[in-house]
């Protein structure tokens, strides 16, 4: 399959608490300036003063996307997502490496790019063909298509400076999708619209990769980056962590993140006198001899807690909770307790059975003294549910791994 986009080593430097662009005699005032501090600082290197003012954007970026491939970039807010797509829409330079793009390129990076604040919503449609490379013609046979999909057609000759962040977005994208691009290239503006919209917009960007066109998308919507790619890259720190098939790299972001967020939380608790901790958790079941390790379908499941109370708790209550990695609660269950000294209590929950596709769980028990949580314990290491052997993975699509037979029959 051909490549359409070819990334190499892509390294990008900003210079912090400096105007990206300058005019030609404040560059000329800025280097005698430095230079002037060179002379009566002999001892302090010119090169040493930049590098306290660098940060580097991105570091050694290399990948590549070919026709019909949908490209997920996810990370942090900071991680490099909105520069990298800057640099394959050649809106700014890389530092150092190279990008080579083959195909007429779409991009709707921000809010009303490339739209010109005092032309009508009509004019920036045909502004924006012009960009692309289209002729009068050509967008002229695309424009009732464009604006019937916005549904913008009252306000189609207003100046789009009078128009909405909303509607920005609408036409826009619009544009974007229907002037018939090789490569198109989204950041997260869709989250500006209202949900309707979003569905079209999806929609759109579906029958584009079936279509057989390249895609790069960043989204926080983790739900969306499975539905419309097939690779994704993860960004930390300027620096790709992971890069793959979209569920494992989505599967194991999604995972460390909860895992920030409730280490946060835990080391806020730690700063007050802890009133309980999880001495250990087990599970027990006959299908497995690992007491964290149960395989799919494994029947029925018994999860001990040992928990060391460091107080007496008259009237208290425990509640264990079971979720995925993207932090949803699968299953909860709440009971009440008394213990009046401090000690050791073992806690035990029965489930006949436990039918989860597999992957990591996070399994959790939050002591209470029956109005406010006091201790929040969680178990590690988490529960690991195994694959079955010999079945496909497709019958794990969705959350649950219920047994079930399905037949089909002449009515």
């Amino acid at each position: 399959m051909s490549i359409v986009i070819e990334a190499h080593n892509i390294s990008k430097r900003f210079f912090l608490g400096e105007r990206n662009q300058r005019t030609f005699f404040e560059d000329i005032a800025d280097k005698s300036k430095r230079r002037f501090r060179q002379l009566i600082e002999p001892k302090r290197p010119l090169e040493k003063q930049k590098k306290r003012s660098e940060f580097w954007a991105l570091h050694d970026i290399s990948f590549q996307i070919s026709k019909g491939q949908t490209l997920a970039i996810i990370g942090e807010n900071g991680a490099g997502k909105s520069t990298l797509l800057k640099i394959l829409s050649r809106i700014t330079q890389p530092t150092t490496g190279s990008v080579r793009v083959y195909g007429r390129l779409a991009s709707l990076l921000e809010i009303g790019t490339g739209f010109h604040p005092e032309f009508s919503g009509r004019d920036n449609v045909f502004l924006n063909g012009a960009m692309l490379g289209l002729s009068t013609k050509e967008v002229r046979a695309r424009f009732d298509q464009i604006i019937a999909f916005s549904g913008l057609e009252k306000f189609i000759d207003v100046p789009v400076k009078n128009y909405s962040s909303g509607m920005y977005v609408r036409l826009a994208f619009s544009v974007a999708a229907h002037l018939n691009p090789e490569i198109v290239i989204l950041d997260e503006v869709l989250a500006v619209g209202d949900a309707v919209f979003q569905k079209k917009c999806f929609d759109r960007m579906e029958e584009i990769i079936n279509e057989g066109h390249a895609a790069i998308l960043v989204s926080h919507g983790m739900s969306n980056i499975r539905r419309m790619s097939q690779t994704c890259m993860w960004l930390k720190y300027g620096r790709i962590e992971m890069f793959g098939p979209t569920h494992e790299v989505a599967s194991e972001y999604e995972r460390q993140t909860t895992h920030e967020v409730v280490a946060q939380y835990e080391a806020h608790s730690a700063e007050h006198e802890p009133l309980a901790h999880l001495a250990s958790w087990s599970i027990e079941s006959a299908g497995s001899k690992d007491p964290h390790i149960l395989p799919s379908n494994s029947g029925g499941v018994t999860i001990l807690f040992e928990i060391d109370l460091m107080v007496p708790v008259l009237s208290g209550k425990l509640s264990v909770s079971l979720a995925d990695v993207q932090g949803l609660v699968l299953f909860a269950r709440e009971t009440t307790f008394s213990k009046n000294e401090a000690g050791q209590i073992i806690l035990s929950l029965d489930l006949p059975s436990l039918p989860l596709k597999p992957g990591k769980y996070i399994v959790s028990c939050t002591l209470s003294d029956g109005i406010h949580p006091s201790a929040f314990l969680r178990a590690t290491p988490e529960l690991t549910i195994l694959a079955e052997k010999n079945i496909d993975s497709s019958v794990y699509n969705s959350i649950l791994n219920l047994s079930a037979r399905m037949t089909v029959r002449e009515s």
